[in-house]
């Protein structure tokens, strides 16, 4: 078992000069795929699919849901509650939902993912991993914006139907790949992010320093992962729901990256029910946004 993360990385370098994967689990085409989660990801507690509504009704077709202050507020789903310290937010197609679940209808194909978590200092989280190629692939079905992306995700993202152009642009939907320090230099939303992680939600980042870092909510600060080599997180210009959508993979070294991207081109469901994560050099997760470094 201790060899796998080795031949998975192997394995994952090839596929990345080779053909990308198309994305994980496509929903059902008149369907809204609906994934239900507690502790950043950690315990999965409801998922299939809903019929195209306004969130919360798509919801309650999955898993019970209850609602306060006239449906606008979700106080508990598959009867699990918030208490105060845990609530129940919601990503849409991987961008932080603006409105409530009362309040914001979803159609076929849209990924819905709940999380009851602790939020004190990740209170906005504008963007996440967990339904790549979402936010990207969302953001170019629904507003018809052109995606720019490096290798290898650019081939990733044209395998799964949509029109790319690569390199990786500074401005508009894109994802980036590279060394940190010079992704820095490049994107000016990730020179932002990485300079008010806070500011930016991000809950795994490469510190000017070149130290890798996760947000650890039972511990409600930043903790630094010494074995980590590459970090896998997303975010938004200007850190809004609005804001279009930039994906990171970002490393301590260029290779360090490009084998990061090249495990997620290989297995798209490295990031289920990942708010972020980051990989050593044998392509192990050694830590996942939210739930601080993983045994």
């Amino acid at each position: 078992m201790r060899a796998l993360p080795a031949l998975l990385l192997a394995a994952a370098l090839l596929a990345a000069c080779g053909t990308a994967k198309t994305p994980p689990r496509p929903p059902a085409a008149a369907a809204v795929d609906v994934d239900v989660t507690a502790g950043w990801g950690a315990e999965e507690i409801a998922h299939g699919p809903g019929p195209p509504a306004k969130v919360a009704t798509t919801t309650r077709a999955v898993t019970p849901i209850e609602t306060t202050y006239g449906g606008r507020y979700v106080s508990s789903i598959g009867g699990r509650a918030g208490d105060g310290t845990s609530e129940w937010i919601f990503w849409i197609n991987g961008i932080e939902a603006a409105v409530g679940a009362a309040d914001i209808a979803v159609a076929p194909g849209d990924v819905v993912w709940w999380d009851l978590h602790r939020w004190a200092g990740r209170t906005h989280v504008p963007a996440v991993i967990a339904s790549w190629p979402m936010p990207l692939a969302g953001d170019l079905r629904s507003n018809g914006g052109a995606v720019t992306a490096d290798p290898p995700l650019a081939a990733a993202l044209t395998a799964s139907g949509l029109a790319v152009s690569a390199p990786a642009g500074t401005a508009g939907p894109r994802a980036i790949v590279g060394a940190s320090a010079v992704l820095v230099g490049r994107d000016t939303t990730w020179r932002t992010a990485v300079a008010d992680p806070a500011a930016a939600g991000l809950t795994a980042w490469i510190d000017g320093s070149g130290v890798v870092r996760v947000w650890d909510a039972a511990r409600a600060s930043a903790i630094v992962v010494p074995s980590a080599t590459a970090v896998i997180v997303a975010t938004t210009e200007g850190f809004s729901a609005e804001g279009a959508p930039v994906f990171v993979v970002a490393g301590t070294t260029a290779k360090a990256a490009a084998q990061a991207a090249a495990l997620l081109v290989a297995d798209p469901e490295l990031v289920r029910h990942q708010a972020a994560i980051c990989l050593d050099a044998t392509g192990r997760i050694v830590c996942s946004g939210g739930r601080g470094r993983t045994p």
